[in-house]
């Protein structure tokens, strides 16, 4: 959005009257903004400018003439990076008396009994008497050359740099994590054993073994808190590793740790046994195939048959169906590996499947139909079965793999894999019969196979036959953090939990950065306002976040993460250190039109063929286990025929502006396959429409500061007050060059730089 300016500023700049800028130090004796604020306050502030300049009937509130350079603010984004910078303001002056204080500018700036070393320093744009706030910041630095000239560096204030999350520490050193967005616990016990695929958790790290148990630190206070451990190298089926809650179902945090109470710190616990109960279906299986046989009939046909151990339960069964005259058997096997590798000892190990004869006919002699079980530990096997002969109604067979009377070479571990052989053994007293009324015939459904499995750490027992005291054994200590399911930190500026990229930006900067108020958002109305916050929200609602850490981060570096993933640019402004996010929206509205008269020293060019990114590949969805992401998703534009490797000569086999990323935040809306389609849909999208084809840039300075009325917009727009993610178009009556054969019609662009000084405004357009 553009400055705010007085009308008697604008009216000025339509007279191209000359610009003076004025600059205000204050010290630390200035009187802060709730105080009543003195009439003379000469005593506070040095007034330097760019010209001699009164203040008012106080001739000692003038601004001294003694800047002898031409100082200039340079501010600019990067819309590849999501960042902003402004730069530091540099004034040489001479180093003379200043009538106010009755002294040298050198003495008084360091060394008295004022200081102005980090204190507030104000610049004015002034044009015929009206001024216009253009910079808030703090001198930063003060250099002397000779005794001649005092040098003076300033720079906007900018407190997130300095600052560390999380802040709040255990006794042990340990921090207390920050999360954000959505957890989804699971619910299983072991007296009410169910499937845990739909866990989405964040790491807590076990603080103590205190009072026999785990001491967990949280981020907030919960109440669906219970904590959970992992399947080891189990998957669901997005590919996110499965975990299970701990029997001891402890849902509720505490505030009271370490001998005191403070609601900041959120502490968790279980019981230090992790006993814990769930089903789940085998992660790797060889489905049974067809077998001809070698009598008439249809043999065995097995159709359906990953509908035994699929995810849809007891809805849908494998069928096999079996038609033969001959003496045969035909037999189909399951093959399941891949179990869960249990670190703890299990106490519970059952193999269960439902199934049904549907249908059974002995035409001519015996048919039996045997289910099988074979389960195989270091090569060794044991196995147990059950037989019908007739049909039989929907039966749930469970097969205890830890009864070693069933299954003698069970070592009370995971098994390396389990057969289920499903045969069908006919025995015609006529074989070869050959009419239809000689055929033996059955169906069998199959459906639902999973394992149950109780586990927990089991004390050893010392020399007297007596168990040792779990937290002592290495089984425990060796745990350094377990999983919750709870959802991230809640809204600090609003109600219920941060679950997009934007709002947890917003929240880092309220909740650590002390940054209460609305921010405003780049994209301009008609009248030159900002566009409401609430239109940025909206592009960026489905922008699902997950983030986690205990460790100490960086606040800025960890806002510039999510403004990169988020597509969003924030940045304090230099005249009011307001709040501001800039990005390109869908649909974006001009605030200035700009003809050929406006200009001087123009030079357009085009992006370089080496900056562009045609293709991008993006991983995401980040292993709570390991930290790494886990998903990978490729993104092209093949919005165009043809497409844009095409026409740039990038063959499909080359690595040529081909872009990976890695989003450790973002963990949706990365980006439609074709990322040509709709900008905001997306990660991929929103960066592909900036990098993905060559785009026009223009360097220029304005020598125009005011817009003329016969410019196409409405209403007239102050060059002078233009802001960097304003949107700009050539007015196509009053273009600069036809650029490279094309045309300026219809084009907008974003300014990404732009240099001020007393008179001067230097300007970097770039298309959109």
């Amino acid at each position: 959005m553009a400055l705010t300016a007085t009308s008697n500023y604008k009216n000025a700049l339509d007279a191209n009257i000359e610009e003076e800028w004025l600059f205000e130090l204050r010290n630390n004796n200035y009187p802060a903004p709730t105080d009543p604020q003195p009439a003379d306050t000469s005593n506070f502030v040095i007034r330097l400018g760019t010209n001699e300049v009164a203040h008012g009937s106080i001739s000692d509130m003038n601004y001294h003439g003694f800047i002898l350079n031409k100082p200039t603010l340079r501010e600019s984004i990067d819309l590849a990076s999501s960042t902003a910078k402004i730069g530091n303001i540099s004034i040489t002056c001479a180093n003379q008396t200043l009538t106010n204080h009755s002294k040298k500018l050198s003495a008084e700036i360091y060394g008295g009994s004022n200081t102005y070393l980090n204190h507030q320093v104000i610049v004015y744009s002034r044009v015929g008497g009206n001024s216009l706030k253009i910079f808030d910041g703090r001198l930063k630095d003060v250099k002397m050359d000779n005794a001649d000239t005092v040098t003076l560096t300033l720079a906007v204030n900018n407190p997130l740099d300095v600052i560390s999350i999380p802040e709040l520490q255990s006794k042990a050193g340990n921090y207390y994590p920050v999360f954000y967005g959505t957890g989804t616990p699971e619910t299983s016990t072991v007296s009410s054993p169910s499937f845990v695929d739909a866990a989405r958790v964040f790491p807590v790290q076990v603080d103590s073994l205190n009072n026999d148990s785990y001491n967990c630190l949280l981020h907030k206070a919960v109440t669906d808190g219970r904590l959970h451990y992992p399947v080891k190298d189990q998957y669901d089926e997005t590919n996110f590793p499965i975990f299970v809650p701990m029997d001891e179902a402890n849902n509720t945090s505490t505030t009271t740790y370490e001998g005191e109470t403070n609601s900041n710190k959120n502490v968790i616990t279980t019981d230090l046994d992790l006993e814990r109960s769930y089903l789940i279906r085998p992660q790797s299986v060889t489905d049974p195939s067809t077998a001809s046989g070698s009598g008439n009939g249809l043999g065995l046909v097995v159709t359906n048959s990953d509908n035994a151990h699929d995810a849809t339960g007891s809805g849908t069964s494998a069928t096999f169906s079996f038609q033969s005259d001959a003496n045969e058997t035909l037999q189909g096997t399951y093959i399941m590996t891949d179990f869960p590798k249990e670190d703890h000892a299990i106490s519970e190990l059952k193999f269960r499947f439902t199934h049904q004869v549907s249908a059974f006919q002995e035409r001519d002699g015996d048919l039996t139909i045997t289910l099988r079980v074979l389960a195989f530990w270091n090569n060794l096997s044991s196995s147990e079965e059950v037989q019908y002969t007739s049909t039989q109604v929907t039966t749930t067979t469970t097969f205890d793999l830890l009864n070693t009377s069933l299954f003698g070479t069970s070592l009370g571990t995971m098994p390396d894999k389990i057969h289920l052989f499903i045969s069908f053994a006919n025995n015609p007293q006529d074989p070869g019969g050959g009419t239809l009324d000689d055929f033996n015939s059955a169906t069998l459904l199959v459906k639902d196979m999973f394992l149950e499995i109780t586990t927990k750490i089991d004390p050893p027992l010392n020399n007297d036959g007596v168990a040792e005291k779990l937290s002592k054994i290495g089984a425990v200590t060796n745990v350094k953090k377990l999983y919750t399911g709870a959802d991230g930190l809640d809204k600090s500026f609003s109600s219920g939990a941060v679950t997009n990229i934007l709002d947890m930006h917003r929240d880092l900067l309220y909740r650590f950065g002390g940054v209460t108020s609305t921010p405003v958002v780049n994209n301009n109305n008609p009248d030159g306002t900002a566009k409401p916050y609430s239109d940025l929200e909206t592009d960026r609602t489905n922008w699902f976040c997950k983030y986690y850490t205990n460790k100490p981060v960086q606040l800025d570096t960890l806002l510039k993460q999510c403004q990169f993933e988020g597509g969003f640019i924030h940045r304090f402004r230099p005249n009011d250190s307001a709040s501001q996010y800039i990005y390109i929206d869908d649909s974006m509205t001009t605030t200035h039109f700009i003809r050929k008269e406006d200009l001087s020293n123009i030079s357009v060019s085009v992006t370089p063929i080496e900056s562009l990114v045609t293709k991008r590949i993006i991983k995401y969805e980040v292993n709570p286990i390991n930290d790494k992401t886990f998903e990978n998703k490729t993104c092209t534009d093949t919005s165009s025929s043809p497409t844009i490797r095409e026409k740039y000569n990038l063959s499909s086999n080359t690595k040529e502006n081909i872009k990976t990323t890695e989003l450790k935040i973002l963990r949706n809306k990365v980006g439609d396959t074709n990322m040509g389609s709709t900008r905001n849909n997306g990660f991929a999208n929103y960066y592909n429409a900036i990098e993905g084809v060559p785009k026009l840039i223009i360097n220029a300075e304005i020598i125009n500061p005011g817009d003329s009325s016969e410019a196409r917009n409405s209403s007239s727009s102050y060059f002078y007050l233009m802001e960097v993610g304003d949107i700009c178009e050539i007015d196509d009556a009053y273009e600069l060059i036809a650029p490279f054969g094309d045309s300026f019609d219809q084009k907008q662009f974003i300014l990404t730089s732009i240099t001020r000084g007393a008179g001067s405004l230097k300007v970097v357009l770039r298309e959109i």
